[in-house]
């Protein structure tokens, strides 16, 4: 059945410059899956994504964090435990893994991310002490990934990025 878990191949986007592809593997869209709020009573849920160079040379997400027990969720809200994020950053890094952005769901099919989510990403990006280019804002909506999964690329500007078919 399409969207189901054992049918997810990796997702893929190139980053603004055109040059550069990240990879999302199955094993990091079926955590995303896991989280869905899929029922009434389910709460947002969110974290952290980590990248490490791919034996093919792109950037692949090779850590997902989160949600952590000291994070604020509700049905309409998540609020990371920043104390916690920094300490995933830096054990993260001694481990050769590079913080890319943050993830968290919405209650809606098809996933966008609110004022309040860009304004969020692009504080997280002026405070950054190394953010590179810009950082990934992945929200995941209800609907099945092909359809609610939204990427954005952040930094002074946001940009929504389209999954390629296939590389």
């Amino acid at each position: 059945m399409p969207g189901s878990v054992e049918w997810f191949q990796s997702f893929w986007y190139f980053l603004p410059d055109g040059v550069e592809k990240v990879e999302f593997p199955p094993g990091v869209l079926e955590y995303f899956v896991s989280f869905q709020q899929k029922h009434p009573q389910d709460k947002e849920a969110g974290g952290q994504l980590f990248w490490k160079y791919a034996p093919a040379g792109h950037k692949r997400v090779a850590l997902v964090t989160g949600p952590r027990p000291t994070d604020r969720r509700s049905r309409r809200h998540y609020k990371a435990d920043h104390r916690q994020e920094q300490v995933e950053i830096d054990r993260c890094y001694e481990q050769g893994l590079y913080f890319l952005g943050d993830w968290h769901t919405h209650p809606e099919g098809i996933a966008r991310p609110s004022t309040a989510d860009i304004e969020s990403i692009q504080e997280i990006y002026r405070r950054s002490r190394n953010p590179g280019p810009g950082l990934l804002l992945v929200i995941v909506g209800t609907r099945p990934l092909y359809e609610g999964l939204n990427v954005s690329w952040c930094n002074e500007e946001v940009v929504d990025l389209t999954r390629l078919a296939k590389t």
